[in-house]
């Protein structure tokens, strides 16, 4: 009898010790989906605010680009035929001053309708991306300090959709910028590919080129930029730079 009474003790004991590590096993399971869980929100609330942060900015450069383009645009083509006018009347030699104030005029009209176009593309919104990055190339070429290699072939068929393409024209305008203004890169490259790990952008410049290390702890805003939108896109990028070799960069998101 105390021999069965000694091993009821022991199951009791055993089949305690099973249900207490049971019960433990649980609650780190349910622990561990609770982080997970809480960790999954935390991740879509900041894409969220990522996303609207972004739009705030669209919205902000489109209601500025429309100022500039109906109201200071407008009026700065008035005084333009005001300018014309005044010249046809003049009855004797036409003062100097007249031809600076009007030469002055032109400018700020063509900067005005840049400056709108480069916060709004007309082009991105009526044609697509496709077209607007040959455009972009084009005015940089324009300068001719800038030669532009692009392949884009289906480009237009596999990105269609208008945030995607919204923020894949500002990431190249914004590495176009630095090739140009920072970089000083005589030439440009950007080839466009459909991989088995999704759509990808290869991008090279032969510019100044930076020192990697340098580059990767001191982002700016720009580089931030960039990233904000490839975290919107859903894509991922890498790059390598080094002082005479300008910038190579392989951008690859999800088709």
């Amino acid at each position: 009898m105390e021999g069965i009474a000694s091993q009821e003790i022991t199951i009791l004991i055993a089949s305690g010790i099973v249900i207490m590590l049971s019960m433990a096993l649980a609650l780190i399971l349910f622990y561990g989906r609770a982080q997970s869980k809480l960790l999954a929100q935390k991740l879509e609330a900041q894409q969220t605010l990522l996303q609207k942060t972004i739009m705030a900015q669209e919205d902000e450069r489109s209601r500025i680009a429309k100022d500039l383009h109906d109201d200071l645009g407008s009026k700065l083509n008035v005084m333009f035929l005001y300018m014309q006018r005044l010249k046809k009347e003049q009855t004797g030699s036409e003062p100097p001053v007249l031809e600076e104030i009007q030469e002055i005029l032109s400018t700020s009209i063509d900067t005005t309708r840049r400056i709108s176009h480069e916060l709004l593309p007309p082009t991105l919104q009526k044609f697509g991306l496709q077209v607007a990055l040959q455009e972009l190339a084009e005015g940089y070429q324009s300068s001719g300090l800038v030669t532009f290699d692009l392949q884009l072939d289906d480009l237009q068929v596999l990105v269609q959709d208008k945030m995607k393409e919204l923020n894949l024209f500002r990431i190249f305008q914004e590495l176009s910028k630095n090739s140009t203004l920072h970089g000083q890169a005589p030439n440009i490259m950007i080839h466009f590919s459909h991989t088995e790990q999704g759509l990808c952008f290869f991008y090279k410049d032969d510019g100044k080129g930076v020192d990697q290390s340098h580059l990767a702890q001191g982002k700016g805003l720009g580089m931030s930029n960039i990233e904000s939108r490839l975290k919107i896109l859903g894509g991922k990028w890498d790059y390598e730079s080094s002082p005479g070799n300008g910038l190579k960069a392989r951008i690859v998101f999800p088709a």
